[in-house]
Parts: C-alpha cells; sequence; structure tokens
C-alpha cells in the first residue's frame, strides 16, 4: 500500500469517527402518561419538556430541562393563582372590616346597643306592613262580601268589587313577602353583630 492511500485511509477513518458520536445519540423522555421513552430521535411535541442524552452505554451525557409547561399545568397555575388573589382579597378585606369595627366601637356594650337599635328599626317596618296588611285584608272581606251577596241574588258579580277583591289579594302577597324579608334581615342583624362582637373581643384579646 502506497503512502498515499495509507494517509487517505487514515483520514477517512477519522472524518466517521468525528460523526459517529453525532449519529449514535438516545434520547430518554418522560411523556404525558408518565412513562419514560427512549428513540434516536426527538418528536417534536416533546419540544420544550425536558430529555436526556445517552451514550452507546447508556450514561446520560446531557440534560435538557423543561422550559414549557403542559396545558394542564398551565391550567393548574392559573386556578392557583385565582385562589391566591382571592384569599389576598379576602384578607385585605377582613383587615378593613377589623379597622372598622375597633373604629366604631370600644366596648361589646355598644356593639349590643347598636344591634337593638337595627333590629327596633326593622320592628317598625314589620309593624307598619302589618297595618297595611290588616287593612288590605279588610278590603278583601269586604269585596268577597259584596260578590257572595251578587252570587246569592242570581246577580252579575259588580265588576268594581271584583277589581277590589283582585287588588286586596295582591296587595296581601306583596306585604307577605316583604314582611318575610324583614324578618329575614333581623335573623342577618342577630348573625352580623354576633360575628362582630366575637371578632371584636378576639382583637382585642390580641393587643
Amino acid at each position: 500500500m502506497s503512502i498515499n492511500s495509507v494517509i487517505l485511509f487514515a483520514l477517512l477513518s477519522a472524518a466517521l469517527v468525528a460523526v459517529a458520536p453525532a449519529s449514535a445519540a438516545t434520547y430518554r423522555w418522560v411523556d404525558h402518561n408518565g412513562k419514560v421513552q427512549y428513540s434516536d430521535v426527538m418528536p417534536p411535541s416533546q419540544a420544550g419538556q425536558g430529555h436526556a442524552e445517552l451514550d452507546k452505554s447508556g450514561r446520560v451525557v446531557k440534560e435538557v430541562k423543561r422550559t414549557r409547561m403542559t396545558p394542564e399545568e398551565i391550567a393548574q397555575q392559573r386556578e392557583a393563582q385565582v385562589r391566591q388573589e382571592e384569599l389576598k382579597r379576602k384578607h385585605m378585606e377582613q383587615q378593613r372590616r377589623d379597622k372598622a369595627l375597633l373604629s366604631t366601637y370600644t366596648s361589646v356594650k355598644e356593639i349590643e346597643l347598636a344591634r337593638d337599635r337595627a333590629i327596633e328599626l326593622e320592628s317598625l317596618n314589620i309593624r307598619g306592613l302589618q297595618t297595611r296588611m290588616d287593612s288590605a285584608a279588610q278590603k278583601l272581606a269586604e269585596a268577597n262580601a259584596k260578590l257572595t251577596i251578587a252570587r246569592n241574588a242570581g246577580q252579575v258579580e259588580p265588576a268594581s268589587f271584583k277589581q277590589m277583591r283582585n287588588e286586596a289579594q295582591r296587595e296581601l302577597a306583596n306585604i307577605s313577602e316583604s314582611m318575610n324579608q324583614r324578618t329575614r334581615a333581623i335573623e342577618n342583624i342577630h348573625k352580623r353583630f354576633e360575628e362582630d362582637e366575637k371578632r371584636f373581643l378576639e382583637l382585642k384579646a390580641a393587643r
């Protein structure tokens, strides 16, 4: 073999050695199902999800960290942010209420007096509604009595008393709903001031 042939052979061998590692790389990654996958080609869908490059012996020669989150992880991150913002909002609201509570009252007695005044106001509303209800009930009874007399006499029921009856019935229904609202308002007052009193004592004890 000539010297030129030997030199050419050596150059070709060196070139093959140089390109061999690139073609011999094996990739390892975890797919979206949590399974470990191996291949000599990285799938495009795995881009940014992190992987390892292995040599022929299976040793890790390079670790590529994740640079992209899955849609599920993005959704979870957004949900976590929403929860965190809601907790922050509630905390700030509680601080505002605590400040207002301490600046409004100096004792539990004052809280109880404020509660009683609020309940008395709603009770006045209920008494006014009760008066209106008694009046509407009286109108309804009067209208029904007139209509009964007309029917018993074989006469046509007067339109004016029909209208009077219908208006009285509607008014009674509206008043009844208003009274229910006022009753619920009193229940809420008891609950709200009970919570205020408890929180007031907690804040005072913490000082």
